[in-house]
């Protein structure tokens, strides 16, 4: 339990849309149970942790998940 205690206070200090879109994403998978991500967006996943490219902050991914989810 520590550890949802402590991604809680996490999410807790992110601006109001980034916990809106954090929640979202959570809800669907208590929801549904599926993944979120595709078959081909995992293989980039990947493909770019196998390459060695630099990868995107926490910030860019939450941003992007609340970009992608209006």
């Amino acid at each position: 339990m520590a550890n949802l205690d402590a991604t809680i206070a996490r999410l807790r200090t992110l601006p109001k849309p980034d916990q809106d879109a954090v929640a979202a994403h959570i809800d669907l998978l208590l929801d549904g149970g599926e993944d979120l991500l595709t078959p081909e967006l995992w293989a980039e996943i990947e493909a770019r942790l196998d390459s060695g490219e630099a990868l995107t902050a926490h910030d860019e991914v939450v941003r992007t998940f609340h970009d992608n989810t209006r």
